[in-house]
């Protein structure tokens, strides 16, 4: 069961290998999670050796090196779920129990201890891990698969550390009790099925920033055009029919094209982000903000009527007009602030289409330009 969960993690890490290669940089974790079953598989070996190899070898080192397997598989998921990778207190650990494991090989010989001393640390390792996900929502299938294994590897740890305590630690490794064919058929199988709960993982992640990129500016962060129109066509057809109102915003940024000319293509770039982000936070919850094309952004206001709308649109204009911060990189570049030009316009009546209010936000927004722009118009 041992060489057989060694050699099955050995397959995984290539899976893991081939996921790491060709899935985004931005699902950490993987490589942590490729290391882990190799690492795994090698104290397989040296456990395998046991009678071959010096016992410093087949149960100091391979011990140290089954634990070392599962910090990196800690580590993976620390990444994966987005902290800082810190294993530090978990690699003194490691070394600690080595010394205990060598001097009760070595130097005074006693099974019952070390098996007493390598459970309590795995099962304090496993419980470690399964609270790292705890903390986190566990939405997907993969997510609760490798808590739940986490959380059943640390109980059997446990028990097997108070089955020791309680004199029932037997004789050795491979010995067929049932403590010890538990213990051992368990690590077998998760050492596998954590693997396979990272692929599915990883694999939903995959997913997730697959679905963002096809409904998101890429620049910005906001909705792209497609998707906001998806948005607004439902909006308005539930508008029609419930009789609720509903309004546009058309957001154009002022001289925006002198500021590509006088201070280049990424302040630019990095005005449009800015603007974006300060966009978000005035806005009533279902409303949705999207990037019309180039430096023109739409606000759809569902429930607002245009006067409604038009005091959104003015806390907007004031928002966007805040000087910018003397850190950021537009104040560095010389660019004291930023105005626009916004148009509104709401649904006229049961005959109106899409359309001719899109229309209507447009010409408004163009009013406001040629009456001296920084300012709202309404259609």
């Amino acid at each position: 069961m041992i060489v057989l969960a060694g050699i099955m993690g050995l397959l995984m890490a290539v899976v893991m290998f081939s996921m790491r290669r060709s899935y985004p940089k931005s699902i950490r974790g993987l490589r942590e999670w490729t290391i882990a079953p190799i690492t795994c598989c090698a104290s397989t070996v040296l456990f395998a050796l046991r009678g071959v190899l010096p016992d410093l070898i087949t149960i100091v080192i391979a011990n140290m090196v089954l634990l070392q397997g599962c910090v990196f598989y800690y580590a993976g998921s620390q990444l994966f779920l987005g902290h800082p990778r810190d294993t530090r207190w978990w690699s003194v650990s490691i070394v600690a129990v080595g010394i205990v494991l060598f001097w009760f090989s070595a130097i005074q010989p006693n099974y019952a201890v070390r098996l007493a001393v390598f459970t309590l640390a795995i099962a304090a390792l496993f419980a470690a891990h399964a609270r790292l996900y705890l903390r986190h929502p566990l939405l997907h299938f993969g997510m609760r698969l490798m808590t739940g294994l986490l959380v059943v590897q640390a109980l059997v740890a446990a028990l097997r550390f108070v089955s020791v305590v309680l004199g029932a630690a037997g004789v050795g490794l491979l010995e067929a009790s049932l403590f010890q064919s538990l213990y051992i058929v368990m690590y077998s199988l998760t050492a596998l099925m954590l693997s396979i709960a990272g692929v599915l993982m990883a694999t939903d992640r995959v997913r997730v920033e697959f679905e963002f990129l096809a409904t998101h500016d890429p620049l910005t962060g906001v909705l792209n055009r497609r998707a906001l129109f998806a948005f607004v066509e439902a909006e308005f057809a539930r508008s029609q029919h419930a009789g609720t109102p509903l309004s546009l915003l058309m957001l154009d940024a002022d001289h925006f094209k002198n500021i590509n000319d006088a201070f280049g293509h990424q302040a630019g770039d990095e005005v449009l982000r800015e603007m974006a982000q300060r966009l978000q936070s005035p806005l009533p919850a279902a409303a949705r903000l999207g990037r019309y094309g180039g430096e023109e952004f739409l606000v759809a206001l569902p429930g607002l009527s245009p006067e409604a709308a038009r005091v959104v649109a003015e806390r907007l204009r004031e928002v966007l007009a805040a000087p910018f911060d003397a850190s950021s990189l537009l104040a560095v570049a010389g660019i004291g602030r930023l105005t626009v030009s916004i148009g509104v316009a709401g649904v006229q009546g049961a005959t109106d289409t899409l359309d001719a209010m899109l229309a209507r936000a447009d010409a408004a927004l163009y009013r406001a330009k040629a009456q001296g722009r920084d300012r709202v118009e309404s259609a």
